[in-house]
């Protein structure tokens, strides 16, 4: 059995702050349904508090996300919007789902949960809804796919995923990560895991038949290392092929590993990866990067027409402080020409590592040194990108849920 410990903190903010907790808000409300939610690190006295934080349509010009209406979570702060719903990803925290409803008055009320495993530290890693009635929770200790149904809030089955089949050495740890769903598949990115964050060399995806939740293929591919990545990093073009993220153990393995970070592809009705694409990222010079080289890119959002935007970690501008260092570029990554652009937005740190859609508006939770913390956009369509935070942020923004 692989030994996998976890050796680093995951997305600690920049930046403390005091709240108090606030499940029941009676205060501080706001007219109008949220239109985003906030994930905010708060690193409150080296605590791992965070606060999910409503923000309606009028809070989003230039104004701060309120913490009167936050409510103060614990654990990492993933999050992933459905129908009127917020669900939270505790990730190491516990193996718990948390849901929030979106209410009239602006704020958010817990209204149910579900717990995914008696192992609090299970991984709980990705969400994947399929429809009102199914959805799939990724483990990535134990190994399990659970399914559940996101409106009963009710376990349905476990996937276990804990074969020598499903894992590259035949020791039954696949370490699922980031899911996609496609034509009745659903394609399981596997971390494969040796001493976290250090992934064992390959890229590896389980096929899971979406009708009967059987577990189908395993297929590798050794060009790219760390398929998937916490909160997915897979998607599907207007073509109907599925892109896959490999951040190559974060670009700490040492050159005689020979890992190699960057994107691969599954063509539309196909099960194997492509052996005609890698998008290579690790072996790439690129302009308008400090040294030319990125250390590993995430956190990706697909805006259609092969474009995807990311993080990208620079190793030339460390210092290895994690939360003061402004290592990470936000970039503009076509998947057909494979060219990656820096965005003229300021540089982030390490534990920034939010970027979602809303119409051509693409938001960028960042860091900064001299331009605030909060949310910054880009334009999809003519290329304006603000320079300072649409909304600001008391803490890191960690993550961000669309409702349009």
């Amino acid at each position: 059995m692989k030994q996998v410990k976890i050796v680093i903190a995951l997305l600690m903010a920049a930046s403390s702050f005091v709240a108090c907790d606030n499940e029941n808000p009676d205060e501080g409300k706001t007219a109008g349904k949220a239109k985003i939610v906030l994930a905010c690190d708060m690193n409150v006295n080296g605590s791992d508090v965070s606060y999910l934080i409503p923000v309606t349509e009028s809070e989003m010009q230039g104004g701060t996300a309120d913490l009167s209406r936050a409510h103060e979570v614990y654990g990492n702060a993933y999050i992933e919007g459905f129908k009127d719903w917020v669900f939270h990803i505790p990730v190491w925290k516990e193996s718990t789902v948390y849901r929030y409803a979106l209410k009239d008055d602006g704020t958010l009320a817990k209204d149910g949960s579900l717990q995914l495993s008696n192992n609090a530290g299970a991984g709980f890693c990705n969400l994947l809804f399929i429809s009102d009635t199914k959805a799939y929770a990724s483990l990535v200790l134990t190994n399990k796919i659970v399914v559940f149904n996101p409106t009963t809030m009710t376990k349905t089955k476990e996937i276990d995923l804990a074969k020598p089949e499903f894992s590259f050495d035949g020791q039954a740890t696949p370490n699922p990560g980031g899911m996609v769903y496609r034509d009745g598949k659903v394609f399981v990115g596997c971390f494969e895991l040796a001493d976290m964050p250090i992934c064992n060399n390959g890229a590896y995806v389980i096929v899971i038949d979406e009708a009967t939740d059987t577990p189908e293929k395993f297929i590798s591919d050794m060009r790219a290392t760390s398929a998937s990545f916490f909160d997915n990093e897979m998607f599907v073009d207007e073509h109907g092929d599925i892109y896959i993220t490999c951040w190559a153990s974060y670009g700490y393995t040492p050159a005689e590993y020979g890992q190699k970070g960057g994107y691969l592809r599954i063509k539309k009705g196909q099960t194997d990866f492509d052996p005609d694409y890698f998008f290579n990222i690790t072996d790439g010079v690129f302009q308008g990067i400090e040294g030319g080289k990125l250390q590993y890119v995430a956190s990706l959002e697909y805006a259609g027409g092969g474009i995807a935007y990311a993080f990208g970690a620079c190793q030339a501008l460390s210092t290895g402080d994690w939360v003061n260092d402004k290592t990470h570029y936000s970039l503009k990554i076509d998947w057909y020409n494979q060219t990656v652009t820096p965005l003229p937005l300021p540089l982030t740190n390490g534990y920034s590592c939010s970027i979602s859609k809303i119409g051509d508006e693409i938001l960028f939770g960042l860091t900064t040194t001299s331009n605030g913390t909060g949310l910054f956009t880009y334009n999809h369509k003519t290329g304006a990108a603000s320079s300072a935070p649409i909304v600001h942020a008391p803490g890191t923004v960690v993550d961000i849920a669309i409702f349009e």
